[in-house]
């Protein structure tokens, strides 16, 4: 079982959100799916950056851009900039500047006026610029808080800085007239729900051994100080407060509740910190080693095989839906929505599956072979001197 699935579950959860509301049911919130990448993002990159620490004590800061390199760019190049190159070429109007900012992940400062012109359907790559912004700035401060042996409170205050300063710019500049678009495009405004995965991520990675993720029934200094039949006991699993199954419902609860309050002043504030947080509580949830039975069903539900690779190809699809719904736009605006909304869907997913299987794995398997970061190496000798005759 995957101990990580219930991340690339939550994933498939937030690109449905987003094809499905692009598609045409504008009652989805598509706009949460964002929120919930922002978070997974966060979490993923800075747990993955505190391994490479822990195993090397230090940061391949060239290595990590290229790996972002050959993650983003097969797809992005395929399915955007290529498209955008053929549409100009028949003669259709796209703002270079907007193009560029595609490109080069300033996309979203562009939109905040909504007047952006670009390849129809490829204006989500805003989210893109905002993740790709926080990870330049990010990869530059961790280039030298690594080398301090505080470099996990200096992270961690730097994150909660962040995660202050976003949503107080939110209140700032909403009380201060700010339209939706500043708030819902600006990176200060957005990357809280960045820094609370950075956030989550830390704590994970400093309390992973503990009672708290392990379920262990008495802590390490416990059982050493009680001898070896204390340790025999130390087996035992309990389920940590993490892994009760109202983590998962009172994540639920305060999503719904994002949702449907319509307040403007709570929608332009707080939605984005409570659609966060709700992120967090199921992430953590996930990561446990202990659940309750119910959760356990739940938790083996996440790991359906189709929940799996929606999540590993949500980059794909995510970039694809929308352009291939405008694309197709003329061929089904006579049909009635009933008919054309489940076909928009299906050719959306399974597009992006397609461009995930022939174009990201092995764009991935190359970026594992020449490009892999030491703790992915050092696992991966792990794993073949397990194999080896």
């Amino acid at each position: 079982m995957n101990r990580y699935g219930h991340i690339d579950a939550m994933r498939a959860f937030a690109v449905l959100l987003v094809v499905f509301s692009h598609a045409g049911l504008t009652f989805v919130p598509g706009g949460s799916g964002v929120t919930i990448f922002f978070v997974i993002s966060g979490f993923i990159i800075t747990y993955l950056l505190l391994r490479e620490r822990e195993k090397t004590g230090g940061f391949d800061v060239g290595g990590f851009y290229m790996r972002r390199l050959i993650k983003i760019a097969p797809p992005l190049f395929l399915i955007i900039v290529i498209p955008t190159l053929i549409y100009m070429a028949l003669g259709h109007s796209v703002n270079i500047v907007d193009f560029l900012g595609q490109i080069f992940f300033f996309l979203n400062w562009r939109y905040l006026d909504s007047d952006i012109n670009v390849l129809p359907g490829s204006h989500v790559t805003w989210s893109l610029s905002i993740e790709e912004q926080f990870y330049l700035v990010f990869a530059i401060i961790w280039l030298f808080a690594v080398k301090s042996k505080h470099y996990l409170k200096v992270v961690s205050a730097l994150a909660g800085i962040v995660v202050v300063y976003s949503f107080i710019a939110r209140i700032v500049l909403y009380f201060g007239g700010a339209t939706n678009d500043r708030i819902y495009f600006g990176t200060d405004t957005r990357v809280e729900a960045i820094g609370i995965g950075t956030l989550v991520a830390i704590w994970y990675f400093t309390h992973r051994t503990s009672p708290r993720i392990t379920g262990n029934q008495y802590s390490a200094r416990h059982s050493h100080a009680a001898g070896k039949n204390v340790v025999a006991a130390s087996d035992q699993r309990t389920v940590p407060t993490l892994g009760k199954t109202y983590i998962p419902v009172t994540a639920l609860v305060l999503y719904l509740f994002s949702l449907v309050v319509r307040d403007e002043t709570f929608r332009e504030t707080i939605r984005y910190s409570i659609q966060a947080i709700a992120t967090a509580m199921v992430i953590l949830w996930g990561l446990t080693e202990v659940r309750s039975p119910l959760g356990q069903k739940f938790h083996d539900f996440l790991q359906w095989r189709f929940l799996q690779v929606l999540g590993l190809a949500s980059y794909s699809i995510y970039l694809l839906h929308d352009v291939l719904n405008k694309a197709l736009e003329p061929l089904f605006e006579h049909l009635p929505r009933l008919v054309s909304l489940p076909i928009l869907v299906v050719l959306g997913i399974a597009g992006g599956v397609a461009i995930w299987k022939f174009i990201e794995l092995p764009a991935q398997r190359f970026k594992d072979r020449h490009f892999a970061s030491a703790n992915a190496k050092s696992e991966r000798a792990k794993l073949e001197r397990r194999e080896a005759p």
